[in-house]
């Protein structure tokens, strides 16, 4: 009996990581807190914050160390510590919910007239709302804490259950959460309601706070359905999109192909396919020709050619004046034989540098900035780029203190080279549709799970989100299909489509309502091999459908403002009764 509550908790988060890939069992966000909420409502301890804390610390060890397990193909510790860390923030609710959103801390008689049920009802409800609040908090402060980390919020169980998910058009990913919080803690109350109940033999069917939670998700529902059915249902326009992918085998701090065949790889794959989507075009016009009718026969011609994070290999060299200059003679004439390759707009993973000219040369400046960039190549041969915000700590920076460099060459086998520079711009790039000219919120690898730094992006033209990514580090592990489950929520949050490109990972094209079928022909746009892995090589040739009135919604212009108010009007909340129990 000792060891029972410490290991229903440790339970209790390990259900919660079957919601997510590749489990991908997202109805038990509903449930798994009805293991939790009792043993942090029942502590007999004199000191129920720190029991609290203890108890929700242990479920989120027992969630993150088996969601994160794909850290582990890059590093064992890294994993660990992570999973200690993000499990305070789990800690930090049970000491809240043990202490002050705790309903059962005050022994309460059960209800038996009118008036004292409705009380019996709001006081359900109003710590139910306190709980979902403070979670909300929670996530949103983990979002940002550290250059934050909002992987996997209990709103990213809903990846696979779209209509729930249309309310982050609202409320953000993060306000997601609240549902599940909420109705698990009334649901909660009501089990051990009917207990007493039963106890006395004075059972009641009907419970006002359940029923009005099961009002609250069903109202969510439809207006999810309703959405749904009507999100982005205006006019589009049409862009055709080439994604390349080659599945490139990594470790920490190496790419286990010559850049030669890297580079080659993904020119080839690009001539190919080119080279196929003209075949078909010209056996369309035959067929049509011999048969003598006036269909229309479907050019297939990209818009856009994309590659992923960090494929060009070779630098740019960044001068004063703001121009851009390639750093080898082979990367120049790459970008020469893309260019001839058809009317396109090129978009490619590089790196940038700080450079400046002497003489003849171009030099790299000493202790320059350095940075992970998208660029944007169109047919006239102008150069736009996109400089990585939301940068990944041990990854792509190493903040200057004391042995932490040396602490990264002995878990990964390889020295920190340098670190990255954060970029300053949020303003998107222009990309070319045929005689049109639609915007693109750029993101770069993890960018595209963090929605309060795409929001920043978002302007009244038509847009689509366009992201680079490389999953490739963690081999054939889960994370890249988290990492998409993730990312589809900011398709519904701005109602922007977005164009992935990975190197290893989901590579695809989301509509405006997270889903990745073609709205009109009902095609999956993934990039998948025939028995449905993303772990494979190949090219992606799908239509991506952009609103040309998308407007801004609700997230867009406030953000996370509901996970904001949410917890700090649980914290206020919890002042008050404390206030009023003393």
């Amino acid at each position: 009996m000792k060891y029972l509550r410490p290991g229903l908790a440790v339970g209790s988060g390990a259900l919660l990581a079957l919601c997510f890939p590749p489990f991908n069992l997202g109805w038990i966000v509903w449930g798994w807190m009805w293991i939790l909420l009792p043993l942090l409502w029942t502590s007999r301890s004199e000191k129920k914050r720190r029991a609290g804390f203890g108890i929700g610390f242990l479920s989120g060890l027992g969630f993150w160390l088996i969601n994160l397990k794909w850290i582990w193909t890059v590093t064992g510790l890294g994993a660990v510590t992570m999973a200690l860390y993000l499990a305070i923030y789990f800690g930090i609710f049970g000491a809240f919910a043990a202490n002050s959103a705790n309903p059962w801390r005050k022994e309460v008689k059960v209800a038996t007239d009118i008036p004292a049920r409705f009380r019996e009802m709001w006081r359900s409800l109003g710590y139910a709302a306190m709980l979902g609040g403070w979670w909300c908090g929670m996530e949103w402060i983990r979002g940002w804490m550290l250059t934050g980390f909002g992987w996997n919020g209990l709103g990213v169980a809903f990846h696979n259950n779209l209509i729930m998910a249309q309310n982050a058009e609202f409320v953000g990913v993060y306000g997601l959460s609240f549902l599940p919080v909420f109705f698990s803690a009334v649901a909660v109350q009501v089990g051990r309601r009917f207990y007493l109940q039963a106890k006395e033999q004075s059972v009641k069917l009907l419970h006002w706070d359940f029923a009005t939670a099961m009002l609250v998700i069903m109202g969510s529902f439809t207006v999810g359905s309703v959405r749904f059915s009507h999100a982005g249902s205006g006019e589009k326009i049409e862009a055709k999109v080439l994604l390349a992918q080659q599945n490139i085998p990594q470790t920490a701090g190496k790419v286990e192909w010559p850049r030669e065949e890297i580079l080659g790889g993904f020119t080839d794959l690009v001539s190919g396919a080119l080279a196929d989507l003209d075949a078909q075009t010209h056996e369309d016009l035959k067929a049509t020709s011999a048969e003598g009718s006036e269909t229309t026969v479907l050019i297939r011609k990209p818009d856009w050619v994309i590659w992923p994070e960090a494929t060009l290999v070779d630098r740019f060299f960044t001068l004063e004046d703001g121009s851009r200059v390639p750093e080898t003679m082979t990367l120049s004439d790459l970008l020469d034989d893309i260019r001839e390759m058809g009317d396109f707009t090129f978009i490619a993973g590089a790196n940038e540098v700080e450079g400046y000219v002497e003489g003849r040369y171009v030099h790299r400046v000493e202790h320059g900035r350095y940075w992970n960039s998208m660029i944007t190549l169109d047919s006239e041969r102008n150069l736009e780029t996109y400089r990585k915000h939301h940068l990944v700590i041990f990854g792509e920076l190493i903040p200057d203190v004391l042995y932490l460099r040396e602490l990264y060459a002995k878990v990964a086998g390889v020295p920190f080279i340098d670190s990255f520079s954060s970029g300053e711009s949020h303003e998107p790039l222009d990309l070319k549709v045929g005689e049109e000219t639609v915007q693109a919120i750029p993101s770069i690898c993890f960018e595209d799970t963090v929605g309060r730094l795409t929001r920043k992006s978002v302007r009244a033209d038509p847009q689509v989100i366009v992201n680079i990514t490389n999953d490739g580090w963690f081999k054939q592990s889960e994370g890249a299909a988290q990492h998409f489950a993730n990312a589809r929520f900011r398709c519904i949050e701005l109602r922007r489509p977005m164009v992935r490109c990975a190197n290893s990972g989901v590579g695809g094209v989301i509509s405006v309502t997270g889903s990745t079928l073609d709205p009109f022909t009902r095609e999956d746009r993934r990039l998948v091999d025939d028995s449905e892995s993303h772990f494979t090589r190949g090219t992606l040739f799908a239509s991506v459908w952009i609103p040309c009135e998308s407007g801004f919604t609700l997230y867009a212009l406030w953000g996370d403002w509901f996970a904001v108010v949410g917890l700090a009007l649980s914290f206020l909340a919890g002042i008050a009764l404390r206030l009023r129990k003393s």
